[in-house]
Parts: C-alpha cells; sequence; structure tokens
C-alpha cells in the first residue's frame, strides 16, 4: 500500500487550502491508497477522520507535525497536542506513553545555506556531522523524501537515513492540490489504522517512493532508485 504520510488541510492548518474531499479526490486519481493527515501542532477528532474515511471508503489517517527546538517533527499515536511538547524531549516521553512514533519531517530544509534552520544550528558540514545532530537520537524514522525539500536535501536526508539505520518514509508535505502524492511511503503490508503505520515503521517495512508520470499514466517508484537521486552529489563523508 503506497500512503502520502505528511499533508495539511484548510480545515486545521491556516496555511492550508486543501481541503479535505479535495485531497481525497485527488489522492485517488494519483493511485495512493490512503493519507495522513499532519497538521501544525494540532490532532484531528478521531470520529471525524473515521466519518471522511467511511464515506469516501478511502483511508484516512491522522498524525501531527509538532514544532520543536530540535527541529519540526511528525508524530503517529499522539490524539492530541500536549503541552510542553515543544521541547522535543519531552515530546519523546509523550509519544513513548502513548505508543506512538516520531519521524523528522524535512531535516535537511536550507541546510546548503546560511539559513539552516533560521541560523539555530551550523550548516553541517560533512554526513557524519549530519547524521550526529542532536534531533537524530529521539526518532524512530526520517522523512527522506519531502515535497517542499530541493533534490540534493533530500539526498543527504536519505544518506544520513541509512547511517542512523531508522525508518524512511516520503510525503509531500501539500499545503494545496498541487503536490500530493509527489512522494510517499510504500508499505508491505496492508494499512487500514494508525496502528499499522506504527507497527509497519517500527519493522521498517516501509520504503519512500517517487511518483513517477509517463505519456501513458503514473506510477510510483522506490527513491533508492529514483534516476534523479542517483547523479545527485551527496555529503562529502
Amino acid at each position: 500500500m503506497i500512503l502520502d504520510l505528511h499533508l495539511h488541510t484548510s480545515w486545521h492548518s491556516s496555511d492550508s487550502n486543501l481541503s479535505p474531499l479535495d485531497l481525497i479526490q485527488e489522492a485517488r486519481r494519483l493511485g495512493l491508497n490512503g493519507v495522513v493527515v499532519t497538521e501544525h501542532d494540532y490532532g484531528w477528532d478521531r470520529l471525524r477522520a473515521r466519518e471522511l474515511a467511511e464515506a469516501h471508503e478511502f483511508v484516512f489517517l491522522r498524525g501531527m507535525e509538532v514544532s520543536t527546538d530540535l527541529g519540526h517533527i511528525l508524530v503517529y499515536g499522539l490524539e492530541e497536542y500536549v503541552s510542553g511538547i515543544q521541547r522535543a524531549e519531552k515530546l519523546r516521553q509523550v509519544v513513548d506513553d502513548a505508543g506512538g512514533i516520531m519521524i523528522a519531517a524535512h531535516p535537511f530544509r536550507r541546510a546548503f545555506t546560511a539559513d539552516f534552520r533560521h541560523g539555530k544550528e551550523p550548516m553541517p558540514q560533512n554526513l557524519i556531522a549530519a547524521a550526529q545532530r542532536p534531533i537524530f537520537d529521539l526518532l524512530d524514522g526520517i522523512e527522506v523524501c519531502n515535497g517542499g525539500s530541493a533534490d540534493r536535501e533530500n539526498k543527504l536526508a536519505m544518506e544520513v537515513c541509512a547511517v542512523r539505520g531508522l525508518a524512511a518514509t516520503g510525503g509531500s508535505d501539500a499545503h494545496s492540490e498541487l503536490g500530493i502524492g509527489c512522494y510517499a511511503t510504500q508499505f508491505d503490508d496492508p494499512i487500514r489504522t494508525e496502528a499499522d503505520v506504527i507497527a509497519a515503521m517500527k519493522q521498517r517495512r516501509c520504503r519512500a517512493v517517487v511518483l513517477q508520470r509517463t505519456e501513458t499514466g503514473m506510477y510510483y517508484e522506490s527513491s533508492a532508485q529514483a534516476a534523479k537521486f542517483q547523479d545527485l552529489a551527496g555529503w562529502p563523508v
């Protein structure tokens, strides 16, 4: 199954103009089997998400993108925002108590500029330094393909994920219909619930995939095989 694990809707993210109904329609057209909405610092109501899923016969699950002192973190398994989780270490405790998982969202956005993390961290000078960022000590996985990141930034995330041995995921980070499903995550097992997502990631039974378009249609390809990443220079060791 293939799901886009990083999406924002107009219902609960002020910077999005994507309605849940348009999201479901476009995701289905692209061949996705489901989506996970990850609003900024907000957890969807379980019943409301279930109603949408049942009404449209489409997998519609809930996550959250939490803004922390170490960067943005995608959380799956947390029902609602909890005071204090803007500190990544506190978030780890809360997520563990809830039986959830944490994935770094676009961890190297603007990493090749002086504006990396808005100047809060120095720009990594090599792969080892990049992999030793404190955030990675707290995570279950890394979003190695993000629709809002440059190819080189995603390539660095892929390399760091391999070094750290974490689960690799992909997500569009779409805030409108444009870009939905450009990156997604392929699972080896059927996904019906948030618990299924969590179990698959903990077992590393997933991988990031890239939407490829041809003259005759569309298909998803493993990011590890995608041509645009093959010849792209990575980070010096």
